[in-house]
């Protein structure tokens, strides 16, 4: 049997390397260990409310030695699907988030992207998002994933976006393009990242 040499690795970071601000145990340690084996690192989230910047803060603060540019999250292929469209969105996710957007056009839009909003998951925010959807029969939703609940750090569960872009299909008729994990566009966009 020939075996191939691994050559890159696409590794999840908040559940994998850390769990909110502390590393999971062995884990710096395991990723110095591949990095110097020479395989390539390219990292993964379904975040939705932050930036890759303000996430290589925090595991830098955690302890690990990530680049942003090796950082491919949900909101990342979000917007790489904008700019490939030509879409100008209604941004429904958390204010975090936005800066991931900066310098796209969102006057006019023609595209709904729903991520992790909490507080600006609303009944005005909700029906904007519907009107924008309605206006243009070739509007897109965009679903950063749909995640129908997740856990909190204090432990409780909390609602995903997922609800709100069901809401959103049922309202419109609509079926959003999901863009984050597990969609196979995701691991595809992350691997052509990673060969870069």
């Amino acid at each position: 049997m020939v075996t191939m040499p691994i050559r890159g690795a696409l590794i999840d970071l908040n559940g994998t390397l850390h769990v909110g601000r502390k590393e999971i145990p062995g884990a710096i340690a395991a990723l110095n260990k591949l990095r110097n084996s020479g395989v390539r690192v390219q990292f993964l989230t379904n975040t939705t409310k932050d930036t890759r910047a303000g996430l290589v803060r925090l595991v830098r603060d955690i302890g690990f030695n990530i680049r942003e540019e090796e950082v491919f999250t949900s909101l990342t292929a979000a917007r790489d699907l904008l700019v490939a469209r030509g879409a100008r969105p209604h941004l429904l996710l958390h204010p975090d988030a936005l800066p991931e957007f900066a310098g796209l056009d969102t006057t006019q839009p023609n595209a709904v992207v729903v991520g992790l909003a909490k507080e600006a998951f609303s009944y005005d925010a909700m029906n904007a998002a519907f009107r924008v959807l309605m206006a243009d029969p070739d509007a897109t939703l965009v679903a950063v994933h749909k995640g129908r609940y997740l856990r909190e750090e204090g432990g409780a569960l909390a609602l995903g976006p997922g609800p709100y872009v069901a809401a959103l299909e049922y309202a419109t008729g609509k079926t959003a393009q999901v863009v984050g994990k597990p969609e196979a566009a995701f691991f595809a966009a992350a691997l052509a990242a990673l060969n870069a």
